[in-house]
């Protein structure tokens, strides 16, 4: 078996490749960083890009655009990404006659709910991101009778040695004192309000993540698959708790703008098919403050 990692270099990707180095698994990277991918300023792969693969390799596809957030300037590079050069990787997959092509998309592809979100939940197209996701979701789909296409959803993904997302943010925000902003769903002091600890928020830590993707991998999986732990804390349960770790009291910060919607992801479909232990937040969490 052989697996081909597009983003090798990001996050998941180092985190997946230890992970395939330690049980002797043959890979290779695909990495802007290094030259071998995607062109950083384009956001595309070259022209002639071709896999030197068989039937019996898997190629894992985590490239992302890091301009995200810059729309509509970046647009262009984010469909470029996202969009374009995942289905150019496909062409050479299927050209190659890879057996299985494993795309990560994302869980902020869905409507906004208060509901717990499965597969088949509404999704929106209202914004950049999530729309250059689905327009690859779907494009994928037309190599099923080649291939086997593999659609993962990740909801936020957190670990030790990660910078500029969630958690380490709110690690940051409790270590300097500042107000963490919660954004109550109802007024306050509603006595059906559960929600004025902010936006619920389902969670996966990075070593749960690698070992599902292992898993796809190794044994394929359903075209669709949410991937998250089964906890959804809100922000403020989540600032309390690494707040407690560091000894530091959160200051917490109500605004008057109430949120439209929750994140939490219906993960019945990974608990069927996927046998998995998955690493409690609070041992997650601490393992990070820990490290500090």
């Amino acid at each position: 078996m052989k697996v081909i990692i597009f983003g090798s270099k990001g996050y998941l990707g180092h985190h997946l490749t230890a992970q395939l180095k330690t049980e002797g698994l043959e890979f290779e990277q695909v990495s802007s960083q290094d030259g071998s991918g995607i062109d950083p300023t384009s956001g595309l792969l070259p022209v002639n890009f071709e896999i030197n693969a068989d039937a019996e390799t898997t190629v894992v596809y985590l490239s992302q655009s890091p301009r995200f957030r810059d729309v509509p300037h970046e647009a262009p590079h984010i469909l470029a990404v996202n969009t374009y050069s995942a289905i150019c990787a496909a062409t050479a997959a299927f050209k190659a006659g890879v057996r299985r092509f494993i795309y990560i998309s994302t869980g902020t592809v869905y409507a906004p709910s208060f509901s717990p979100l499965d597969e088949a939940a509404p999704v929106r197209r209202d914004i950049w991101y999530a729309l250059s996701k689905l327009h690859a979701e779907e494009a994928l789909q037309l190599f099923r009778e080649s291939m086997e296409i593999i659609v993962v959803r990740p909801f936020t993904i957190y670990g030790p040695t990660q910078t500029g997302r969630l958690i380490p943010n709110l690690i940051d925000s409790v270590r300097s004192h500042r107000p963490i902003s919660i954004n109550p769903r109802q007024q306050p002091g509603h006595p059906d309000d559960q929600s004025d600890g902010g936006l619920r928020i389902s969670l996966c830590h990075i070593s749960d993540a690698v070992r599902v993707i292992l898993h796809l991998i190794r044994f394929g999986g359903p075209g669709l698959l949410n991937l998250a732990s089964p906890e959804s804390p809100t922000i403020r349960q989540l600032a309390e708790m690494i707040g407690t770790y560091l000894g530091i009291p959160p200051q917490f910060e109500i605004m008057d703008r109430r949120r439209e919607f929750d994140l939490v992801a219906d993960i019945s479909l990974l608990r069927q098919t996927i046998p998995h232990s998955f690493i409690p937040l609070e041992s997650g969490l601490k393992e990070i403050v820990d490290a500090l």
